[in-house]
């Protein structure tokens, strides 16, 4: 049983973030960088846009607030890398890391 979109209501709860009922996980390997973006191939094959911001803590550690986040990105994270971020959709269609993990191979 579906119910079609409702328009708008679940926008209601206002900027909070951090309690949003919407953080969802992604496990996969980085297959590019792109200035504040990491995509990530998934186990079925889907690769996924990933939004970095100076929110996003890598590997358990922020990115400095005066720090390129393109430059910060290309020293910790590589194509290849097996990682895992948490994440929340905003604006409905971006999805934005809150942290990414890089997993032991």
């Amino acid at each position: 049983m579906q119910q079609p979109p409702s328009s708008g209501s679940e926008m209601s709860g206002g900027m909070g973030g951090s309690q949003m009922q919407g953080q969802q996980e992604l496990s996969g390997s980085v297959v590019a960088l792109r200035r504040d973006k990491v995509f990530i191939k998934d186990e079925n094959g889907a690769v996924v846009a990933m939004g970095v911001s100076h929110s996003t803590q890598i590997d358990g550690k922020p990115i400095e607030k005066g720090r390129d986040i393109s430059s910060h990105l290309r020293r910790e994270i590589k194509e290849g890398d097996q990682v895992r971020t948490k994440f929340n959709v905003e604006k409905t269609t971006e999805n934005m890391a809150s942290s990414i993990e890089k997993m032991k191979q």
